[in-house]
């Protein structure tokens, strides 16, 4: 197992980096139900989220910058040897086809949630898997995880990219209600595991709905991005007739 090895200079200015790309890759990053990760602000969050893209690892460090928490992640051992950076970032490896790793890898991210500031992030579906897929399958690791951190709070995070009006992509971020670990860590790992996939999958469903149907409400803006050719094109008409863009 590869642990992290945060460092607190490389995060700084990995942030400001990290808001370049992804001002530059989407028109806008939403989020709903951040307050998630302040109104506990001395409790250890477990994120569990879905993994529809290869930009989930840098949204899960934007949302722990701009919250001020202690950010960790759990990762594939290949793509954190390959980008070694992702260390200092707080990102430690999991290794699926050892099973002394894996048991070493959940040790580590229970004794990681020991501190009141942290945020750990996993992706339990292992993979890259589109949104709409049905149904939600989960490796029993984040199960394992909440029955030995039980001063944890456990909340499900939905992802989705959506093309709207605009040339380049939003991104939606809609975290859950939190369950505390205490309360999740008397059930075995299988009915835990399906709980938990239970609760994502309502996540994404909500998630998938608001964002068809255009609705908006609850959701913040957290990040804009660089103004488009449709933004830059609108402001000419407008100067052009006098009329708004």
């Amino acid at each position: 197992m590869l642990p992290a090895q945060p460092s607190p200079l490389f995060q700084r200015v990995a942030h400001y980096y990290n808001g370049r790309l992804l001002r530059r890759a989407f028109h806008a990053v939403w989020w709903r139900g951040i307050e998630a990760f302040t109104t506990r602000p001395h409790r250890p969050l477990l994120i569990y989220a879905n993994h529809p893209g290869w930009w989930d690892p840098l949204l899960a460090f934007f949302v722990v910058r701009r919250t001020e928490r202690d950010g960790y992640m759990m990762g594939e051992e290949k793509t954190l040897r390959t980008f070694r950076f992702f260390r200092w970032m707080g990102g430690f490896s999991v290794d699926r086809t050892n099973a002394r790793d894996v048991a070493q890898s959940i040790r580590y991210a229970s004794e990681r949630l020991d501190g009141p500031a942290t945020a750990l992030w996993m992706f339990p579906q292992g993979a890259i898997v589109p949104p709409d897929k049905r149904p939600v399958a989960f490796f029993p690791g984040v199960a394992h995880v909440v029955r030995r951190a039980p001063d944890c709070i456990a909340i499900p995070a939905a992802i989705r990219y959506e093309f709207d009006d605009q040339p380049r992509p939003e991104v939606f971020l809609d975290f859950g209600a939190g369950e505390a670990g205490r309360d999740l860590a008397a059930r075995d790992i299988t009915t835990l595991t399906h709980h938990l996939q239970a609760r994502l999958t309502e996540r994404m469903d909500a998630l998938r709905e608001a964002v068809w149907e255009r609705r908006r409400e609850g959701f913040t803006l957290a990040l804009r991005g660089r103004r488009s050719i449709s933004d830059l094109y609108a402001d000419a008409v407008a100067r052009l007739t006098g009329r708004p863009g």
